[in-house]
């Protein structure tokens, strides 16, 4: 047997890891560099970071209950009728049910815990720098009290 030095599983494996290896380089953002309208913004996309994994872990919890629901409910189908096969058309389809709804269940929870944790890391190394811009009011005894006499 003669081999291709082109052949396409060749190719595709050569252009995956060219691939891979320009689009994993993290991005390593100092926030000590950052101004206040930088940070804001920063903190903004690690709030929507943290909220996007809450919903897909809410979502992959909900999804799966549903399918399980529903899977079973078909799978287990009582039929009265004696002439029907024991794994009929409700338990195929249950089955599918049953097997996709927890694939995508586990995928949305699989993707949804990181976003979590990076979210919820990246809001409190933000708070950190961003308390290097708090500025002192004026007349204030109490450093961080915002309480306020008026006679």
């Amino acid at each position: 047997m003669k081999r291709n030095p082109f052949s396409v599983r060749r190719v595709i494996l050569i252009f995956l890891f060219c691939l891979v290896s320009n689009s994993i380089m993290a991005q390593k953002i100092n926030l000590d560099t950052l101004d206040l309208d930088q940070l804001n913004l920063y903190k903004h996309k690690a709030v929507a970071m943290r909220k996007a994994g809450r919903i897909l872990i809410t979502s992959g919890f909900g999804i799966f209950i549903a399918s399980n629901i529903v899977g079973y409910t078909l799978v287990h189908r009582s039929s009265d009728d004696p002439s029907d096969e024991p794994f009929g058309r409700g338990f195929t389809a249950g089955a599918y049910i049953l097997i996709i709804g927890n694939g995508v269940a586990l995928a949305s929870t699989v993707v949804g815990i990181p976003l979590l944790i990076i979210g919820g890391k990246r809001i409190n190394k933000i708070a950190i720098a961003l308390k290097t811009f708090n500025i002192v009011p004026e007349n204030s005894l109490a450093l961080g009290l915002g309480i306020t006499l008026r006679f």
